[in-house]
């Protein structure tokens, strides 16, 4: 690719990404893709590894276009947890730095993978510890060791350290082998968008519907120190209440916090990151993109039932996906 086609290419993979993060969770859920999860990580995984590739500046590229997604996150899915935000920044960051200072592509891209995925499954226990307490863990170690007493089977271990323990590495590997698995993949889907681009345009699909995000209001300041105040008495009377009172306004203080502190504080510093940059227009052309981009996910699917089958649907769909994306 000359320096054009690059530059073309990264803007629309950015875009790619952006949908993913805004709205392609909806639509894999309508298209009955099941661990939606599970697969929105790993496709960030892909789409930055491939940005990498196209930049000669890796960092500079791939942290503009994180700020320039979680913009357009916050833009398009008002309602998504603040914690959202941070994985999303956290990938970014960690994929500029290992890809910029990294000189081996696939190393970089098998390392950024697996600690991408480890910081989206360590956050997740974070976040249930940061509601509910470290109380969740008490009572399921507690329930699992009642029931294998009751078995008459040894009790006496942390059942929710393995089940956090397994979880994590099923994550670092899946994270490191899409790592490796894009990192040699740009080549393969230019060499198939030809054959792919004939199939699509004799396709006949229907558009896939969409009800547009409902943008909820600014949190008004009265309302923001009343939640603040709520935290603080919540948290400084703990011990002058009812253990099970207190865990319910604990978890509510906690949501509170998340839903209406950290996300306001969290897209106001993006907007003005954003500001400062000057990268209102990019901002723009890429929201007037993901419209066009949309349309591809159904007719990608489609294309990969029909030459495909069981797991391999799904990585056909994310060929499909980036090609049309790219080459149409």
């Amino acid at each position: 690719m000359n320096n054009l086609q690059q530059t073309h290419a990264i803007t629309r993979l950015t875009a790619l990404w952006a949908l993913s993060e805004s709205g392609l969770g909806g639509l894999m859920h309508a298209l009955k893709i099941p661990f939606t999860g599970f697969f929105l990580g790993g496709f960030a995984i892909v789409i930055i590894t491939m940005l990498a590739q196209l930049s000669p500046k890796p960092f500079a590229t791939i942290v503009q276009a994180t700020m320039l997604v979680v913009l357009i996150k916050a833009a398009a899915s008002p309602h998504s947890p603040p914690m959202a935000y941070i994985a999303v920044g956290f990938q970014g960051f960690i994929g500029g730095v290992l890809f910029q200072f990294i000189p081996f592509t696939r190393l970089a891209a098998v390392l950024f993978g697996s600690i991408a995925l480890f910081e989206s499954a360590v956050q997740k226990f974070l976040v249930a510890t940061l509601i509910f307490g470290k109380s969740i863990w008490e009572a399921l170690d507690g329930f699992v060791s009642a029931v294998l007493k009751d078995l008459s089977l040894f009790y006496a271990f942390s059942f929710s350290f393995w089940l956090i323990g397994i979880y994590t590495f099923v994550y670092i590997i899946w994270g490191g082998w899409l790592g490796w698995w894009a990192s040699g993949r740009l080549k393969v889907l230019e060499q198939k968008s030809a054959p792919l681009l004939l199939s699509y345009n004799e396709l006949q699909v229907k558009e896939v519907s969409l009800i547009s995000p409902s943008k909820k209001r600014n949190t008004k300041l009265w309302m923001t120190l009343l939640v603040l105040l709520g935290i603080i008495i919540v948290f400084v009377w703990q011990g002058s209440i009812n253990k099970a009172l207190y865990v319910v306004l604990r978890t509510m203080a906690a949501l509170a916090l998340l839903f209406f502190v950290i996300t306001p504080i969290v897209k106001w510093l993006m907007a003005y990151w954003v500001s400062k940059r000057k990268t209102s227009s990019a901002f723009t052309d890429l929201m007037d993109t993901l419209p066009e981009l949309r349309s591809y996910v159904k007719p990608a699917m489609v294309l990969a039932k029909q030459s495909h089958s069981g797991v391999s649907v799904y990585f056909a769909f994310v060929e499909n996906l980036i090609i049309l994306t790219l080459y149409n």
